[in-house]
């Protein structure tokens, strides 16, 4: 065995360097044995800084190095790789006696992590001001760094398919060469450039809302506007209340789409007169008998050719208040959920820098810089743009919905506000900050689903928002959204921590019968169920061979069950680990394709789209596409073992602060941001069309 005992690595001034010591031997075998004692200066034994040194170190002889610091540092980082495949401690213990050189000894004291080809630790003054030792120790074998093996019976035929190989028991390792160096760590100037920059990107959105909502007062700009010929929303982007005011009534009355006949119908561009408020009492009168059917009628008695009209009979008030009630479940279920997510993963924290264990939490501890007691400051602060953005979106639903409250349009004309459901998802947005925030704070295997469970949340949003646009009255009800969401979420919880082949087989089966299901009840227009009658008159439907009565729907729910199908396919042949990825690859998935078919479909029934939201549409493009590839290029992995989830850390991308994972925060924030601002104002070209010209699709 080779132990390695500190002394100091040069002489004091005036003192002898040949001066003697001692070594005292004790063991607790009563059989005698046999010491040799073997004295030799170390090839390494002081760490320069910023420079490399290499170190051999073995099982029964472990390697230990000495940092002091120098005057101005305040923190360091002590990066070690190497090119073996044994598994490894890197322990950094406070320069004192005695040094820890075995396995059981060095997982008890300072700063330590496992290993196989880089590990990364930094080092803050405060903690050990008299420097510190860097002690590599090797494992005997290669469980503590890898996933342990399957038993010969647990396969899987997916193996066979893809042709990926099992993981391997490698076999014991004697010894191991290491590279080691200490680099430097950023400095306050640093970090405050970088969170500074951060905080006025996002806040630049602000700035432009600002000068936007500034530029429609403009009165050059406000001519442009009356002068125009093209159906404009007055309540919805108008900034004067008295701009349509004089208005003649050609100007403010429907376009192409609208009859002749009702060109004389008051729409929202009319200052609420009395001859106006006549209108909208007869209109409401006509409103509480059934709007009339067509002639051609399709399944379950269906319209063949179905108006917007004949799906929003419902009383605006009773719209509006199942529009709140998602943003009030929203609230309440936020409440409940974030409170205990805060507390435990601050007591995760607590428990990391007691314990001294960097395996516990999956950094990427190549770009992992800490801030006080958080050690992955950058991390949790690059999700400011989710809370920022979140409350611009809200800001300006709210703006909207002021200015529709002051001056109403008429009920027959444009699609039907959902402003509940639209603040719903800049709520859901600002969650988001704050449960990726503190999922950040100690990421593991623990508390995956903080991450992404208000991710889950927003996507499902929106694509109850497209829906609802076209279908205000069969719309699902806050609490059964919420409902089928919780379900999700215990679905992934069981897909992560119990998994295996038994629940790939169940989630696939599942995931394809629920979307059939699903299909079948938006192809009816709400109107099946499963039932025997639905069932019946489905079937008869389709021994027909006719024509389908709804060729757009159809179109759609063949292209989102490929989608599906495929997704489902993909996820029983991998069977990955990390099923909550999976999870939102599917969600995120559908609701991108859900805004392209309603984008694709407007186009098609010729309605246009203003400039600002083709410009939206395009920002959200340019981000999500980026956004995605760091998404998906990340930094650890928290699916499999902590030295293995180091293979995947880098160095910092940006400022020498962010990462691939914060490159994902900011772009998705932005993304999400201006999808959410699409879903806004895609819409506002129909604000003077009549209902009965809407088609639903």
């Amino acid at each position: 065995m080779n132990v390695r005992f500190p002394v100091l690595g040069a002489a004091a001034e005036g003192a002898d360097e040949r001066s003697a010591f001692s070594l005292h031997v004790s063991t607790a075998c009563a059989a005698p044995l046999r010491v040799q004692l073997r004295v030799s200066r170390p090839d390494v034994w002081r760490l320069p800084f910023a420079a490399a040194v290499s170190v051999y170190a073995s099982q029964a002889a472990p390697r230990v190095a000495h940092y002091e610091f120098a005057p101005e540092q305040r923190s360091v980082r002590v990066v070690a790789s190497s090119a073996s495949g044994a598994c490894a401690l890197l322990s950094v213990q406070n320069y004192s006696c005695p040094i820890a050189q075995t396995l059981a000894d060095a997982a008890t004291v300072g700063q330590r992590l496992t290993m196989v080809h880089s590990g990364a630790v930094e080092v803050m003054r405060r903690e050990f001001p008299r420097g510190f030792f860097v002690v590599a120790l090797v494992f005997p074998t290669d469980e503590p760094c890898r996933d342990a093996p399957r038993d010969d019976d647990d396969w899987l035929w997916g193996d066979a398919v893809l042709r990926s190989e099992p993981p391997r028991d490698v076999a014991d390792h004697a010894a191991k060469d290491f590279s080691i160096a200490v680099g430097v760590a950023l400095t306050r100037a640093q970090y405050a450039l970088a969170a500074g920059a951060t905080l006025l990107l996002f806040l630049s959105f602000y700035v432009l809302f600002g000068a936007l909502v500034l530029a429609q007062r403009w009165p050059p700009f406000a001519r442009r506007r009356r002068g125009s010929n093209d159906t404009y929303d007055s309540c919805d982007d108008s900034n004067s209340d008295e701009e349509y005011s004089a208005e003649p009534a050609e100007r403010a009355a429907p376009t192409e789409h609208t009859a002749p006949t009702e060109h004389t119908a008051p729409t929202e561009h009319t200052t609420p007169t009395s001859q106006a408020t006549s209108a909208v009492d007869a209109a409401t009168s006509e409103r509480t008998a059934p709007a009339p059917l067509t002639d051609s009628q399709g399944p379950f008695g269906l319209p063949a050719a179905p108006r917007l009209a004949e799906l929003a009979r419902r009383p605006t008030r009773t719209l509006r208040a199942r529009s709140d009630r998602y943003l009030h479940t929203l609230y309440t279920v936020a409440v409940f959920y974030a409170l205990p997510v805060v507390q435990f993963v601050i007591a995760f924290q607590i428990f990391l820098n007691v314990s001294g264990s960097l395996d516990y939490c999956y950094y990427n501890f190549l770009c992992a810089h800490r801030v006080g007691a958080l050690s992955d400051f950058n991390h949790v602060v690059s999700n400011l743009g989710y809370l920022l953005l979140g409350a611009l979106f809200m800001l300006q639903v709210r703006r909207r919905r002021r200015r529709r409250k002051r001056t109403p349009r008429h009920r027959d004309y444009g699609i039907p506000a959902h402003y509940g459901l639209l603040s719903a998802l800049g709520a859901g947005m600002m969650v988001v900050a704050v449960l990726s925030a503190s999922y950040h704070v100690c990421p593991n295997r623990l508390n995956f689903q903080f991450d992404t469970a208000f991710m889950y949340v927003l996507a499902v949003l929106i694509m109850v928002k497209i829906y609802q646009s076209r279908h205000p009255d069969i719309n699902a009800r806050a609490h059964a959204t919420f409902g089928v969401l919780a379900a999700l979420i215990a679905t992934v919880v069981w897909g992560v921590l119990g998994g295996g082949r038994a629940f790939w087989g169940v989630f696939t089966a599942a995931h394809v019968f629920t979307f059939l299901l699903l299909s079948l009840h938006i192809y009816y227009f709400g109107q099946f169920r499963l039932e025997k009658e639905s069932l019946a008159l489905a079937a008869s439907e389709l021994r027909k061979g006719a024509r389908p009565a709804y060729r757009a729907r159809l179109a759609l729910l063949v292209l989102g069950n490929a989608l599906n199908w495929l997704l489902a396919g993909f996820g029983l042949l991998r069977q990955s680990g990390d099923f909550a990825g999976h999870m939102l690859m599917v969600l995120l998935g559908n609701a991108l394709l859900y805004m392209l078919f309603y984008l694709g479909m407007k186009l098609a029934h010729g309605e246009r789209l203003r400039w600002y939201a083709w410009a939206l549409l395009a920002g959200a493009a340019a981000a999500w596409a980026p956004a995605l590839y760091f998404f998906n290029a990340g930094s650890s992995d928290w699916s499999t073992t902590p030295a293995l989830s180091r293979h995947r850390n880098h160095e910092c991308r940006v400022a020498q602060f962010y990462d691939n994972h914060d490159l994902w925060h900011m772009l998705s924030a932005v993304a999400l941001y201006l999808s959410f601002s699409a879903l806004l104002t895609w819409d506002d070209g129909l604000s003077a069309v009549k209902r009965t010209e809407i088609p639903v699709f």
